[in-house]
């Protein structure tokens, strides 16, 4: 079986500095950083995530969308030996969490932007690889399945942006059934 386990990364370090601007509303100087930051590493996902998520409350739709695609595009390149992925990318090795949120972000997007099929590919193969779960892509794929649009699925179970776990488990354990096929390693 293999398994990815990304190594240390300089640029993580930087990056968590570089949130602190975030924190004091320096806006600019923070999409400069990460715009410094992809350059010096462009395989540390972090910066993409981020950029996209400022991009999109900036209304800077198409920069958002190109952003995370690039973040995407890089965390296949980091993962595929041969044109494959992994067995497994475990988010228990913090050194992955950045790759993972890459594709969880891209996953979400496509199923934003009503591309369910894409983004039910990439969600189940976040899913695949992290058996585990700790992010929650089950929930996604399930809501997906269920015929849940991402808007639908944050109203109803984001509270003050966070997820209500409570919620969630509860609605999983009452649908999950329908779908074995998809779902079986989750119940």
């Amino acid at each position: 079986m293999s398994e990815f386990v990304d190594r240390e990364r300089e640029a993580a370090r930087e990056f968590e500095e570089a949130k602190k601007l975030l924190e004091e509303g320096k806006i600019e100087d923070l999409k400069r950083k990460l715009r410094e930051l992809i350059e010096k590493d462009p395989y540390f996902l972090e910066p993409y995530i981020l950029l996209n998520e400022i991009y999109e409350m900036e209304g800077r739709l198409r920069e958002a969308e190109e952003i995370l695609e690039e973040g995407y595009r890089r965390a296949l390149e980091l993962l595929s030996q041969d044109g494959k992925l992994p067995e497994r990318l475990e988010w228990k090795h913090p050194t992955n969490r950045h790759i993972i949120k890459a594709l969880i972000g891209w996953g979400t997007f496509l199923w934003e932007i009503g591309e369910i099929e894409r983004a039910l590919e990439v969600l189940k193969e976040v899913y695949r690889m992290n058996p585990t779960d700790e992010p929650g892509v089950r929930f996604y794929i399930l809501a997906i399945l269920e015929g849940m649009g991402f808007e639908e699925f944050e109203q109803t179970f984001s509270k003050d942006g966070e997820y209500d776990l409570k919620d969630l488990e509860s609605w999983f354990e009452r649908k999950a059934k329908y779908h074995p096929e998809i779902l079986k390693a989750c119940l």
